[in-house]
């Protein structure tokens, strides 16, 4: 458990730094380059997404899965990290003359931006992210990202000053992953070695990464493809509001994301040693705990969204307010997929679960986008990524039912959470009505909404003698104790 924790406070300190990176860059980047051409940076990154999720196929968790399982044993997996990774750089190799006949053939605008975004198959590469995982080492994938995500910010700031530097723009984030990517070499032999590996041990790899890459792919049908679809069934302008009421969202759900990411080769250690009833429970947990953050952030999030994001990103965003509000309800839908994905689908080897959940939503999505965004535009495809997204959230969940690990009772605790977000919202909108200056009031809505969620939630736990108020309460109090 003392590992569990400072992994988590290790990958949650690198999510709240993604969390304020953003909030310093995208209200600069709104002014300095405009909706248009953030339009055009996130249509072409679309594009090269598709890309590199065939190039990556589903190493990150699989790669993750299968070094966890091989524990200590050294040549075991200086074995398995061969063996993926000449996979993995065969794989991407091909993708990258793809994208090549792409840009020779198919690209006919923002050619320029379209090559840089290649830089992030070049980074694919040398994504090594998974054997760190493996090995549950997020102290230097985190120190690594930190130092570089500080320069990344520091380049925008100093080089970024018109809407004609989109491609600098582009060259910093781009560039930057690689380096990131590129600097986990320089750690590699503390955990595996090079090994001459076999053509059969390498096909064995295939299958199983197939099976995870297909998920993968539906998934971005119902994210990436939004972009896409935006910038060829609307306008940059709409694709520009899409792209910054979506990135609102997106920062919270790192954090999510960073609790999966943990778990993952935890779940699948456990369940490598036979502990069944000991994964059951942190499942539930975390289930439990994302749950908590999640309803939070998304209510905290709605309930500022009229002053917040007109002040974040500058006149001419309004049209982020109502999207914005609409995409919140995707920070608890994805942070419960998250964790049914990876701490019991991935974990148990239920990728065909995991497969057919997120199809049906990349079909509901699909159908969805072609009826609302020519109508709707970003408000369209911000609609149909919440049903979609909903939708693979109960296909995921209907595929574990019967096991015995109390998820109607987990819901009935998560509906008391919703109540409370509810009554939050209500007081942070009456201090809206207060006649302030608005960065002030912002900041009073904040801790308001987090200072009246927070204590009823701490009530709650104690009166019920729930487990958070000992994982989270009794720590603290026993500091101030002393």
């Amino acid at each position: 458990m003392s590992n569990i924790k400072k992994n988590l406070g290790l990958q949650t300190a690198y999510q709240v730094l993604s969390v304020c990176m953003p909030l310093i860059t995208a209200p600069y980047l709104a002014r300095k380059l405009g909706a248009s051409q953030l339009g055009i940076f996130s249509y072409t990154s679309s594009i090269v997404a598709y890309f590199t999720m065939f190039a990556m196929l589903g190493t990150i968790n699989y790669g993750t899965r299968c070094i966890a399982s091989v524990k200590n044993d050294r040549d075991k997996r200086n074995e398995v990290f061969s063996s993926i990774f000449v996979l993995q750089i065969a794989v991407t190799v091909i993708v990258i003359l793809a994208y090549g006949i792409y840009l020779l053939f198919f690209c006919k605008d923002n050619e320029l931006i379209a090559v840089l975004q290649g830089i992030a198959l070049i980074s694919c590469l040398a994504d090594i992210n998974w054997l760190f995982f493996g090995v549950e080492d997020f102290q230097i994938t985190v120190t690594r990202s930190i130092a570089i995500k500080l320069a990344t910010v520091a380049l925008i700031l100093l080089l970024v000053k018109a809407q004609s530097d989109l491609w600098i723009y582009t060259l910093i984030m781009l560039g930057g992953t690689l380096l990131s990517n590129l600097i986990l070499f320089l750690y590699l032999p503390r955990y595996a070695s090079f090994v001459k590996v076999s053509a059969s041990l390498i096909k064995k790899h295939i299958i199983p990464n197939l099976v995870l890459f297909v998920p993968l792919l539906a998934m971005s049908i119902y994210h990436t493809m939004d972009k896409t679809m935006l910038g060829a069934l609307s306008t940059y302008e709409q694709s520009g509001f899409y792209y910054n009421s979506d990135k609102i969202v997106q920062i919270p759900l790192l954090v999510i994301n960073g609790i999966g990411t943990v778990m993952l080769p935890r779940m699948s250690a456990l369940l490598s040693e036979k502990k069944q009833k000991e994964a059951d429970e942190l499942f539930m947990t975390t289930l439990e705990g994302v749950a908590i953050v999640s309803i939070a952030i998304a209510y905290g999030i709605a309930a500022i969204s009229n002053e917040f994001v007109p002040f974040f990103f500058g006149p001419g965003y309004d049209a982020c307010i109502a999207i914005t509000i609409i995409f919140t309800p995707v920070l608890l839908i994805k942070g419960f997929s998250v964790i049914v994905r990876t701490q019991y689908l991935i974990p148990m080897e239920m990728e065909k679960n995991f497969t057919k959940s997120v199809v049906g939503g990349a079909i509901v999505n699909l159908i969805m986008n072609f009826i609302l965004i020519p109508q709707c535009g970003a408000m369209g495809a911000a609609i149909a990524t919440v049903i979609a997204e909903l939708v693979a959230c109960i296909l995921q969940f209907f595929s574990i039912r019967g096991r015995g690990l109390g998820i109607k009772k987990m819901l009935v605790k998560t509906s008391l959470y919703l109540v409370i977000g509810l009554l939050m919202i209500g007081i942070v909108r009456a201090v809206a009505l207060i006649d302030i200056n608005i960065v002030l009031k912002i900041i009073v809505e904040v801790i308001t909404g987090a200072s009246f969620f927070s204590i009823i939630c701490i009530t709650f736990w104690k009166k019920t003698n729930n487990q958070f108020f000992a994982i989270i309460c009794k720590p603290i109090i026993q500091k101030f104790k002393r």
